[in-house]
């Protein structure tokens, strides 16, 4: 018994060692802590950024029918804006070009009069 004692004490001894962690923070972490902590704080806030036109036309249904045609071959998000006298169906929200830019090559075959524009965004959604 005496020994089972000594044993369990010296085990106990053993994994009682302190160790240490150290953890690095990836770059701009900083940043994107406090874009997303606006965003929940203000969820109507926008940010400059970057989405693609893919149609702008004064036809509701031929926008919406190009809305829908654009979600089922992609997944990304997609809206309908009317800016009077037109609507315009955007693609895409970015806070940097280049990601823009890998969505337009992505989409330029199918959508010939697509282009980027740089506008007011809402924040890409929260993951």
């Amino acid at each position: 018994m005496k020994r089972l004692i000594v044993l369990a004490i010296f085990a106990f001894a053993i994994f009682s060692i302190d160790a240490q962690v150290q953890v690095n923070k990836p770059a701009g972490l900083d940043n994107l802590i406090q874009t997303r902590t606006a965003q929940k704080m203000n969820p109507n806030a926008t940010t400059h950024g970057y989405h693609i036109l893919i149609f702008n036309g004064d036809d509701r249904n031929k926008a919406e029918k190009m809305k829908s045609k654009f979600d089922s071959e992609f997944e990304s998000h997609s809206e309908v804006v009317w800016d009077e006298p037109n609507f315009k169906v955007y693609v895409g929200a970015y806070t940097s070009k280049f990601e823009c830019m890998k969505l337009y090559e992505e989409i330029k075959g199918k959508y010939q009069t697509a282009i980027v524009a740089s506008a007011k965004i809402n924040y890409p959604p929260l993951d």
